[in-house]
């Protein structure tokens, strides 16, 4: 018999996320293209970050099977690479929609080079990012972030309001003790730590 789900955070009723959830005001579009693996993950944190942004779209796609959905005018893609840009570079440009993929790091490669479209978009990415705190799931970089931990990083780049993004990150941090209380310390020091 399945759990019952929360229909808002998709989550287990057992570990819902709404009272957690943070209102925050974004001037910076959000466009969150969700791989269908990641989608199904219980601990994602794109779902948090869509429920948690005024200006947010989350679109799951099925790589290889979906079209690319039309994308916003004027976007750019937060990802890393040698070709990106540092972030504070947007900061001389009037707000446009900043475009994340929600993937592991090898599923969004894939996504990345089965859409040319994304390929041809200005890129930007982090730098100096601190430590990531989503600490329930293995990170094949040492500066690997969360999609809601990168995105938090960026608005606060872009916008300032420190305190506001930081009430989101609190939020996946509740998540992520919620998650480490439920498997138990034994579990989480074999395979985290």
């Amino acid at each position: 018999m399945a759990r019952q789900r929360c229909s808002r955070c998709q989550r287990p009723i057992s570990t819902c996320l709404c009272a957690d959830i943070v209102a925050a005001t974004n001037t910076w579009p959000l466009v969150i293209l969700q791989d269908l693996r990641e989608a199904t993950h219980p601990l994602g944190t794109a779902r948090l970050a869509s429920l948690s942004y005024s200006d947010c779209l989350l679109q799951t796609l099925a790589v290889k099977q979906d079209v690319l959905p039309s994308l916003p005018e004027n976007c750019v893609l937060i990802y890393p690479g040698d070709e990106s840009l540092p972030v504070e570079e947007l900061r001389e440009h009037s707000p446009r929609p900043l475009v994340f993929l929600d993937a592991s790091w090898r599923r969004s490669r894939k996504m990345l080079y089965t859409w040319p479209m994304l390929q041809s978009l200005p890129r930007f990415s982090l730098n100096a990012v601190p430590v990531s705190r989503y600490r329930i799931r293995r990170a094949s970089e040492p500066d690997a972030l969360s999609t809601l931990e990168a995105i938090v990083y960026t608005l606060q780049e872009l916008e300032g309001r420190k305190v506001t993004h930081d009430r989101v990150l609190q939020a996946m941090d509740r998540m992520v003790d919620r998650q480490i209380e439920y498997m138990g310390s034994d579990v989480y020091q074999r395979n985290y730590r």
